[in-house]
C-alpha cells in the first residue's frame, strides 16, 4: 500500500523578501527535490513557486508527522543553500496538507503542474523550469 501526500511548503513572509524560483534559489530546491525523490518519497509531482513549494508524493511506510517530514525537506533547503554560501529561508512552521488518494490525485498533479500558468510564471506548464513529474502515477490513479 502506497500513502499519498499533498503538501505545501512556505515561506514566512513575514520576515522573508527573497524568492525561491530565483536562478541561484531555485537550482538548490530543484536539486533538493532531485534527493527526495531518490531517497525519502515516490515523488509525482512538485513545483517551485516564489514563496511556496508544491509536493505530491507517497510512502510505502506512512508518515508519522507530516510536518516533521515538511522540516527535512526545508532543513535540507537551507542546508544546500548554506553550503553555497546564499542566506537559509524563513520558512512558516509546518506544512499544508491537502487530502489526496487515487481518485483524485492525477487532478492533484495537474493542479500542482499548471501552479506556474495561473501565476503568470510561465505560458504552459512544460514551459516552467522548475517543475517536475519524476515518477509517474500509480495504477488505479
Amino acid at each position: 500500500m502506497l500513502h499519498l501526500y499533498n503538501i505545501t511548503l512556505m515561506l514566512n513572509r513575514a520576515q522573508e523578501t527573497r524568492r525561491l524560483h530565483t536562478n541561484t534559489h531555485g537550482q538548490v530546491v530543484r536539486e533538493v527535490m532531485d534527493h527526495v525523490t531518490r531517497k525519502h518519497a515516490t515523488v509525482f509531482a512538485w513545483v517551485v513557486m516564489p514563496d511556496h513549494i508544491h509536493l505530491l508524493f507517497g510512502r510505502k511506510k506512512a508518515l508519522a508527522d507530516v510536518d516533521t517530514f515538511a522540516g527535512r525537506i526545508k532543513r535540507l533547503i537551507n542546508k544546500a543553500l548554506t553550503m553555497r554560501q546564499l542566506h537559509k529561508m524563513k520558512w512558516r512552521d509546518g506544512c499544508v496538507s491537502y487530502p489526496v488518494d487515487l481518485s483524485n490525485i492525477a487532478h492533484a498533479k495537474a493542479h500542482i503542474l499548471a501552479n506556474p500558468v495561473r501565476a503568470g510564471l510561465a505560458a504552459k506548464p512544460e514551459d516552467y523550469a522548475l517543475a517536475g513529474a519524476p515518477e509517474p502515477l500509480p495504477k488505479g490513479s
